[in-house]
């Protein structure tokens, strides 16, 4: 029996530091041209420069990047853009921005979905 607790001990204390491991690991820096349908549902993090910024009357916000390579939009969830609108507000267009989120699919485009208030820096 103490070698059960033990080895469930060992797989709880693993499982808690991959948990901690997955929350603070960021994807390696991609291109935009990179972001394509091999990498859906994954995390990507990608550099831009903003192109467009809009705001939805329910107070989420979509924001275009644009890099070298292409453009691709990001959408921020209201309780995500809740926490960046005073910045978005301040920031003019070609700022440059970092964003790490999942990259999904809206009305047949590629988009990157932020999904957590750590997803957005300038």
């Amino acid at each position: 029996m103490d070698l059960v607790h033990i080895a469930l001990v060992i797989s709880i204390f693993g499982l808690l530091m991959l948990t901690y491991a997955s929350e603070h690991l960021e994807p390696p820096l991609s291109r935009i041209d990179q972001v394509t349908s091999n990498t859906l549902g994954k995390n990507v993090r990608i550099h831009g420069n903003i192109s467009e910024i809009h705001e939805f009357e329910g107070g989420s916000i979509l924001i275009s990047l644009q890099d070298p390579t292409g453009e691709i939009d990001v959408y921020l969830p209201y309780n995500v853009a809740a926490s960046y609108k005073d910045m978005l507000n301040a920031t003019e267009l070609e700022t440059e921005l970092e964003v790490i989120g999942s990259v999904e699919v809206y009305k047949g485009k590629l988009e990157i979905v932020i999904e957590n208030m750590g997803g957005i820096g300038v």
